[in-house]
């Protein structure tokens, strides 16, 4: 069996959202950052579009 020197020479990486995706303690943290995230933007949103009085 042949291989060619690509194959070698360059470690495969993993992209990030692959990584993502694999480990589900790591989805979940980020399911959760996010969702804190939104539900404080959105609240701070809501309360500055509130008038005074």
């Amino acid at each position: 069996m042949t291989t060619t020197p690509s194959d070698e020479s360059t470690p495969e990486t993993v992209p990030w959202p692959q990584q993502l995706y694999d480990s589900i303690w790591l989805l979940a943290g980020a399911a959760l950052l996010f969702f804190t995230l939104s539900y404080i933007v959105w609240g701070l949103i809501d309360l500055l579009t509130v008038g005074l009085g």
